[in-house]
């Protein structure tokens, strides 16, 4: 983050059409700073390793090396942001793989790059609030779970509040690098919190891990398509490894590993 308050982005881009589009609407946003834009990522490299660089806007098919294959093998000295911006649906699964907080479609209208916007400035909010606000060890922002089959609700520390969240009002859990955004019929919470942890603390029968970054409520997916499920009107990855454990329990059979 900058003197000024404001986020530091990068766009790395080889169609300066493209480059320059991004760099218009970050442009419009008073919380972005675009350090510089690159047509290849190995130009970018040494203004990321500075560790001052808070989101990266990054293509993925591009000469020489591309995006995915840069964000994979790049030790970065903090740990940015990750949006992917490319013309290329297929490579949606890939990104989530490597903890993009993203996934924009070419061309990107400005109403979807600020939806995108709002997820990452919440982000990136939460991450500075934890610089300067006292907080608990991570295994505490959320009161421990009992192992009680009659407790039906969580507790979670979000911002400087504590929301008791119903499991039935939960639609899904979204990881976010060291946090976590709990996705419920009303609204949305974010906190510092482990899926590992949430993974073996919620009801098996109710909640199961279908990807490395989400853990669903079974009786919320209402679609089943390829390697995506739909819960909430919203499109969620399934790892390859969970998708058959999946299929299994809508089929009536043990979804155990």
């Amino acid at each position: 983050m900058t003197e000024e308050g404001k986020y530091n982005c990068v766009v790395i881009d080889d169609e300066y059409l493209a480059r320059k589009l991004m760099a218009d609407y970050i442009s419009k946003i008073p919380q972005f700073n675009l350090v510089a834009s690159f047509d290849t990522p190995m130009a970018a490299i040494n203004t990321i390793s500075k560790g001052e660089i808070d989101v990266i806007f990054t293509d993925i098919e591009m000469p020489d090396m591309s995006g995915m294959d840069f964000i994979k093998n790049l030790t970065f000295p903090s740990s940015p942001l990750i949006v992917f911006v490319t013309a290329y649906p297929q490579y949606a699964v890939q990104g989530f793989e490597v903890n993009a907080v993203e996934y924009l479609l070419k061309p990107v209208s400005f109403p979807r790059f600020i939806k995108a916007v709002n997820k990452i400035t919440t982000i990136l909010n939460y991450r500075q609030r934890l610089k300067t606000v006292e907080l608990p060890q991570k295994a505490n922002s959320a009161e421990p779970l009992s192992k009680n089959e009659d407790k039906n609700f969580i507790l979670v520390k979000s911002e400087r509040k504590i929301v008791k969240l119903l499991y039935k009002d939960i639609l899904f859990i979204e990881g976010a690098l060291e946090y976590v955004i709990f996705h419920s019929t009303s609204s949305k919470y974010m906190g510092l919190f482990s899926l590992k942890k949430l993974e073996k603390e919620l009801p098996s029968d109710q909640f199961m891990r279908i990807h490395k970054s989400y853990i669903v409520a079974l009786d919320k997916i209402s679609e089943i398509n390829g390697n995506m499920v739909k819960v909430g009107g919203q499109s969620i990855p399934v790892s390859k490894t969970m998708k058959p454990v999946l299929m299994n329990y809508f089929s009536g059979e043990e979804h155990s590993l």
